[in-house]
């Protein structure tokens, strides 16, 4: 109960409003990300455009790791963005390399990330793009959710690195890897301790986004996070309305950027950098 309140005082700090301010993603039209889902390559192609945000509410922070968050409606839910430079310097490498590669370490920083795995990795056939496989067991509260993307690295010619996601399914892989993929899951589900209230398990029914390294304009870098997460007909009352909540998907904005800052920093002492 403590958890749900202290959650709950969350939310309700994140719905005041933020002071307009000027923070400064690196979006960049020109590029262009090719994604097997259709509705993923249009949106995400778009977000990378400021016209796609005119409409956004935005809400600005100081004193922060991020400095502004957006949500666009879109598509009978919202895409989101958190952006900011986490208050220290960071090297593009290092952090392109975490988002890409480490994700698996979430956990160590995010109560609610029950299990993170990485799967796989490889060049996509589709794209020709270096690839990363990974699945996600998220507790959510009041039941779990699960999904398993694919991310996508690119450099671009003006200094950032894209690093775009989306749904894995088992049309992305031969049969003997999704054979195996799938034993690795089951073995990730069955080792998450659940409680006996709100246990159910939920796959998330859409997913996508992507993470945008670049120069930053008082540190070495700006991490960018634009996302849109939905649950679809069948996944029950409380996963969509709460998938459509701007306070919950504020939330869980803040703490996915803050554990991404918290491995950068861990990894950048590891390296002695």
């Amino acid at each position: 109960m403590h958890r749900f309140w202290s959650q709950l005082l969350l939310l309700l700090l994140l719905c005041l409003p933020g002071l307009e301010a000027a923070a400064s993603p690196a979006l960049g039209g020109q590029t262009e990300l090719r994604t097997r889902d259709s509705t993923a390559n249009r949106i995400l192609n778009m977000a990378l455009t400021d016209a796609f945000w005119q409409s956004a509410t935005k809400n600005a922070y100081t004193g922060r790791l991020y400095d502004e968050i957006r949500l666009r409606s879109y598509g009978g839910g919202y895409v989101s963005l958190v952006t900011g430079e986490g208050e220290q310097d960071y090297q593009h490498k290092v952090v392109a390399d975490i988002v890409f590669r480490q994700q698996n370490e979430i956990p160590q920083h995010i109560e609610g990330a029950k299990d993170v795995v990485f799967l796989g990795e490889g060049i996509d056939p589709v794209n020709g793009a270096p690839y990363t496989d990974t699945f996600f067991y998220l507790d959510m509260t009041f039941f779990y959710a699960t999904y398993t993307q694919r991310m996508y690295r690119l450099e671009t010619d003006d200094g950032r690195t894209i690093l775009y996601f989306e749904q894995l399914d088992e049309s992305f892989v031969d049969a003997g890897t999704w054979s195996r993929y799938q034993s690795m899951i089951r073995a990730s589900s069955e080792a998450v301790e659940r409680r006996w209230v709100g246990n159910s398990v939920i796959p998330v029914t859409e997913i996508f986004g992507m993470f945008i390294v670049s120069p930053g304009a008082s540190r070495d870098v700006r991490v960018t996070f634009i996302n849109k997460l939905a649950f679809g007909e069948g996944t029950g009352m409380l996963a969509q309305v709460g998938s459509k909540m701007p306070p919950v998907i504020r939330a869980g904005l803040q703490s996915g950027f803050n554990a991404c800052v918290a491995i950068a920093r861990t990894e950048q002492n590891r390296r002695g950098q």
